[in-house]
């Protein structure tokens, strides 16, 4: 697997999962392998409706978020499917343990149109 690009080495943060809160009260989620500090700001200005959000994550999991471009595991790097498929949780106490899980300490979230960061410890 290859590595992120040179400029992301000081930028870069541990791995964050992706959830939307779907209408039956589920979530669907996928890991961000390298967020960085603008991940954030990334998602409430070019994912923030909740059909980008969704789609977005139905994407499975992701290398990176760089302004409006993504790179997708599977889609782009030709990884398996099986490996990067998003997860569903029919709870926020499931999510959470996938998070624990998946040793992801932040979690993004994507609810009434805008994205949260939570920070699980």
């Amino acid at each position: 697997m290859a590595h992120p690009p040179d400029e992301w080495s000081t930028i870069m943060r541990p791995p964050a999962l992706l959830a939307v809160e779907l209408s039956n009260g589920h979530f669907m989620s996928c890991r961000l392998l390298y967020p960085d500090r603008n991940t954030l700001s990334y998602l409430n200005r070019w994912y923030r409706d909740m059909v980008e959000a969704i789609l977005l994550i139905e994407l499975g999991n992701l290398h990176s978020i760089q302004r409006a471009r993504t790179t997708a595991m599977h889609r782009d790097w030709g990884e398996l499917w099986t490996d990067h498929q998003p997860r569903f949780s029919h709870s926020w106490n499931h999510l959470k343990a996938l998070a624990r899980s998946l040793k992801v300490e932040t979690l993004m979230t994507h609810k009434a149109g805008e994205w949260r960061e939570i920070n699980r410890k």
